[in-house]
């Protein structure tokens, strides 16, 4: 397949190749989300099919320090509740504590505006991306990693960061596509252990083989079946490239939903893609359609 199957449901687990397991911990902290979004509420959201999921992505920010409440007089104030919020001066009602900005890929936040992510030092540059809004491609990321050559954000129309997809690096790889399989098994694993829900989604090749067999009158003749072709067999790679394969895999925890593709450009050069959506920002503005219509 020419172009990335990325971004969400699975079947099938992949062992953890040797050596996977010492980049757990960097991987967590450079590119997943943190344990605070997995601790987060996990609402009952509706999440489209894996492939429509595909066709929506999302993007990355940073945001500054919660801001602490001050109160205009003390005495006003009859006792602090013991949730962590304050009351109000006027009328002792609870102030609801600020949410904490939720922690994205790469050292971004989701949520935040194109300038709050260009205060944390990103540089960004407008990327032509007519399926999506406000996108940008990426340089000076707060945590970065070397599988990726290009990071791209997607804020759309409210200018909030809600898709993050991430490019692999090019692999000059064999027939078999070993290569980006190894890459895709490594962060299959690490996926499925930050997100859960894996599903793995596989297409394979069809074939038609000739077959010679012997009827019931003894006489023989040839048919021709249908053949499937596995999982990295020797013309994986040029099926992945002429699009008659494809395999990926989706992960979601009902806040942040991730898919990770395996891809081959027309230059047979293979890797691998991840696309994040952030699904509560997804929901909100569909609600917020909803509301304007």
């Amino acid at each position: 397949m020419k172009k990335g199957l990325l971004l969400l449901n699975l079947a099938l687990f992949w062992p953890m190749p040797a050596g996977a397991a010492e980049d757990v911990s960097d991987f967590y902290q450079n590119l997943l989300v943190t344990d605070e979004v997995i601790a987060a509420e996990n609402e009952d959201i509706a999440i489209e099919n894996a492939r429509k999921m595909l066709d929506t992505k999302p993007k990355i920010l940073k945001m500054k320090d919660n801001k602490i409440v001050r109160l205009p007089n003390r005495d006003a104030v009859k006792a602090a509740p013991s949730d962590g919020s304050t009351l109000s001066a006027s009328n002792t009602q609870p102030i609801a504590k600020q949410e904490r900005p939720a922690a994205a890929p790469f050292g971004l936040i989701w949520g935040a505006s194109v300038k709050e992510t260009e205060n944390l030092g990103v540089t960004l540059t407008p990327a032509g991306e007519k399926d999506y809004m406000n996108n940008y491609t990426t340089k000076n990321l707060p945590n970065s990693l070397h599988d990726f050559r290009d990071v791209v954000l997607t804020f759309g129309v409210n200018d909030r960061l809600w898709r993050i997809i991430a490019y692999g690096n090019f692999i000059k790889d064999d027939a078999s596509a070993s290569g980006v399989l190894k890459i895709y098994r490594q962060y299959f694993n690490l996926l499925s252990q930050k997100y859960g829900n894996a599903q793995e989604f596989y297409t394979p090749n069809i074939i038609n083989v000739d077959k010679t067999v012997t009827d019931e009158r003894g006489k023989q003749k040839t048919i021709t079946e249908q053949k499937k072709q596995p999982l990295g067999n020797p013309d994986f790679l040029q099926e992945l490239e002429n699009g008659t394969a494809e395999l990926y895999a989706t992960f979601e925890n009902g806040t942040i939903g991730a898919a990770l593709g395996v891809n081959v450009d027309g230059n047979g050069q293979s890797y691998i893609t991840v696309d994040y959506k952030n699904l509560k920002l997804m929901k909100e503005r569909e609600a917020e359609m909803l509301n304007a219509l």
